[in-house]
């Protein structure tokens, strides 16, 4: 067997550079080191490795275990501690022996793995296949660095949308591209990470690749993304980063609308967005305001139940509302606020961007929002009306099986899924009932401990990457599909760009590599003049904080 797998040198720079310079060296693939398994059980295994090798949490190895009938099986571990360890007894490493504090054949390190699973040959199909391993090798069954080949039927679990590549301790198997399957979106997704780990890096890979899929006619999944902070759409020449608009000869799978008209005008792939007046609802003004009196929020009903559909067009022309049985007061406080929606520039009586918005995301196109400047409230209202009506119009069409599924990105997530405000409750119905019509959330989030528990067990793909708060990292080990308790130091120790993903039919949380974007739009570039042959460009996202 042989070790495939190259090491990676980071030298880190001095905090205001704009990069960190990663060198990488390829070791000698001909040589490879074996240990034994000398404990413990079936939901643990153990062994041991000379005191002064290197061994790194989260590193993969492989058991070949021949059983007692020459039938090969090989068990795959997943390193989860690293412990100093001896066949000395009481307090031998503080007291000299002779010169020295020790005998060196007599101390070593003890690695403690989790199992994954096994690769077993299947007569049936004539091929090796993974499952779920019920029994426990045999000991002083020889461990080695995992290979290749012990890794390649990860290849045909993986989905259609590339992110990254797969991640060994802190080496990169570049053999191995991490994708996401597109068709379980509507089972929700969430991105979890504490500020400068490399969110909306993975965002733009992530829609870069839905952009690829749309522009080949390939794709499965219209992609909404949000871009409250106008760093999705050209990048940042400050930070030197670049946007979706770069991509290239797939731009053409990228639909762009901005608040900002003077945006719009600079950049001729820019729409500008506007909201007709028939396209709100009563209730869909709730969001613009942090808190509502229980009367006004009765009150907005109401007349969400009674009006018709030019509702608001009558109320620009007069400036009243007629609203039965509610204290004048009530119907003033309304009144004012729907003044200030009105004065929004965005807010037009005659045009409307939204028909054409769930156009292409039945399309399989991402769809970038630029709401640069606007403010947090309206950035809510925005999202909230047209989340309502995406899922009303898929909905309608849920037999219709020629509609993609729709992805409905949500910066700073826990705004509303915290179940604590009523305003923006339709947010959860998607969490809770979204997939029924093909519609799904894409979460994305610091603090996942504020998001509610109930509305957190629904996301069935979860992307980690790096969280320091402890009450975090449970909060998403109590709600994961996969069990990820075992990798809570892992967690807390991934660098910029690593990322553990759990998904749905990939058989264990996956460590990955998530590409910088700015070498993934190179990366695509160099695939396109080689016919599509792979190349080599992971490195460690090393762009400023995000």
């Amino acid at each position: 067997m042989k070790d495939f797998i190259t090491t990676n040198q980071l030298s880190i720079m001095d905090d205001d550079a704009s990069s960190h310079v990663l060198e990488r060296k390829t070791i000698d693939r001909t040589k490879t080191t074996t240990y034994k398994i000398i404990s413990k059980d079936v939901r643990e295994f153990h062994f041991i490795i000379p005191y002064n090798e290197r061994v790194e949490l989260g590193q993969i190895f492989s058991i070949r275990d021949y059983g007692v009938k020459d039938d090969e099986i090989t068990f795959l571990a997943r390193v989860t501690d690293i412990k100093h360890d001896s066949n000395y007894e009481g307090k031998w490493d503080t007291a000299l022996k002779g010169t020295e504090f020790y005998d060196e054949d007599q101390i070593f390190n003890r690695i403690v793995a989790e199992p994954l699973g096994c690769i077993i040959f299947n007569e049936k199909i004539n091929k090796k296949e993974f499952k779920k391993s019920k029994t426990i090798p045999s000991k002083f069954s020889e461990v080695e660095k995992a290979s290749f080949d012990e890794f390649e039927f990860l290849t045909e679990k993986m989905g259609d949308l590339e992110v990254g590549y797969l991640r060994n301790g802190s080496q990169v198997v570049e053999e191995i591209g991490v994708k996401l399957n597109s068709e379980i979106m509507d089972h929700h997704m969430g991105v979890f990470a504490t500020t400068g780990m490399g969110k909306s890096n993975f965002m733009k890979v992530f829609a870069a690749s839905c952009m690829k899929k749309a522009s080949m006619g390939e794709s499965k999944l219209g992609l909404l993304l949000a871009d409250p902070h106008g760093e999705y759409l050209l990048g940042s020449a400050k930070n030197n980063t670049k946007g979706l608009l770069h991509l290239g000869k797939y731009s053409d799978g990228l639909i762009c609308y901005s608040t900002n008209k003077k945006n719009a005008e600079k950049n001729g792939e820019v729409e500008d967005l506007k909201i007709g007046l028939r396209d709100i609802k009563p209730t869909d003004i709730l969001p613009l305001v942090g808190e509502w009196r229980t009367a006004q929020v009765e009150a907005i009903e109401s007349l969400d139940s009674e009006i018709t559909s030019d509702w608001l067009k009558s109320f620009k022309e007069d400036g009243k509302l007629v609203i039965k049985n509610f204290d004048p007061r009530t119907i003033n406080v309304i009144e004012r606020r729907l003044k200030r929606l009105l004065g929004f520039s965005y807010i037009d009586e005659k045009i409307s961007s939204i028909d054409k918005i769930i156009k292409s995301l039945q399309e399989g196109k991402v769809v970038l929002i630029d709401m640069q400047g606007i403010n947090e409230r309206e950035e809510l209202f925005l999202l909230s009306l047209l989340s309502r009506h995406i899922l009303d119009k898929y909905r309608e069409e849920s037999l219709d099986e020629c509609k993609k599924i729709c992805l409905i990105t949500i910066e700073e997530a826990q705004r509303v899924l915290g179940g604590k405000d009523s305003s923006i409750s339709r947010f959860e119905i998607i969490a809770r009932e979204g997939r029924k019509f093909g519609v799904g959330l894409c979460a994305i989030t610091q603090q996942p401990k504020l998001v509610d528990k109930q509305l957190l067990s629904q996301f069935n793909t979860l992307v980690v990457m790096g969280l320091g708060d402890r009450n975090d990292r449970k909060c998403l080990e109590e709600s994961a599909k996969q069990d990820l308790t075992t990798l809570d130091v892992e967690i807390q120790t991934l660098e910029k760009g690593e990322a553990i993903i759990s998904t749905l039919k990939v058989p264990f949380p996956i460590p990955a590599t998530i590409h910088l974007y700015e070498d993934y739009i190179e990366q695509l570039k160099k695939k396109d003049q080689t016919d599509g042959s792979p190349v080599s460009k992971a490195k460690k996202l090393s762009r400023p904080p995000d």
